[in-house]
């Protein structure tokens, strides 16, 4: 049960990156139709309408599975048509990204969307079928660096970066 306890502890701590101390650490809420875990080897997985929140953090999906070692979350996947994140940011400002897969690695701080991914932060938006957002220093990556990519047939599809900027609006002058 500790396992358990430190499981959920741990989830959102690593997603929602900031400069948060154990203490300050929200409690988390995990709502599904059906979870499953393994206390000896740390994988979880919860099915059915995932809803996951911690704070101004909010995850969901179809279906969630967690990976754990030493009492700490090394994976997160979350699956779904699509998958949500929201993070509401100290500064207020509003995160979000949506994906049907989306795969978060606590030791580099990275969260990788792929399938009709996209990432909305305040001045602007980025769609791609990739996106690599490494939460701790804020750098998003997005398609493909060879500018195309191999489907399960073979043959190449586009992995165009859709980028939506809005500029700041400057103070009229009189």
């Amino acid at each position: 049960m500790n396992k358990l306890i430190t499981l959920l502890t741990s989830l959102l701590f690593f997603i929602a990156s900031g400069n948060v101390t154990a203490e300050e650490v929200e409690k988390i809420f995990i709502d599904a139709d059906h979870m499953r875990l393994n206390i000896e080897t740390g994988y979880s997985e919860y099915t059915g309408n995932v809803k996951i929140t911690q704070g101004e953090l909010e995850l969901t999906g179809d279906k969630v599975t967690l990976r754990q070692s030493k009492d700490e979350i090394e994976r997160i996947t979350v699956i779904g048509k699509p998958a949500h994140y929201n993070h509401v940011t100290e500064k207020g400002e509003n995160i979000q990204a949506e994906s049907e897969l989306m795969v978060y690695t606590a030791s580099q701080n990275k969260l990788v969307m792929t399938t009709n991914a996209k990432l909305k932060q305040p001045d602007h938006q980025v769609n791609s079928q990739k996106i690599v957002y490494d939460t701790k220093k804020k750098i998003v990556l997005a398609g493909d660096k060879k500018g195309s990519a191999s489907s399960d047939s073979g043959t190449k599809s586009s992995q165009r970066v859709n980028i939506t900027l809005t500029p700041k609006k400057e103070p009229a002058t009189k």
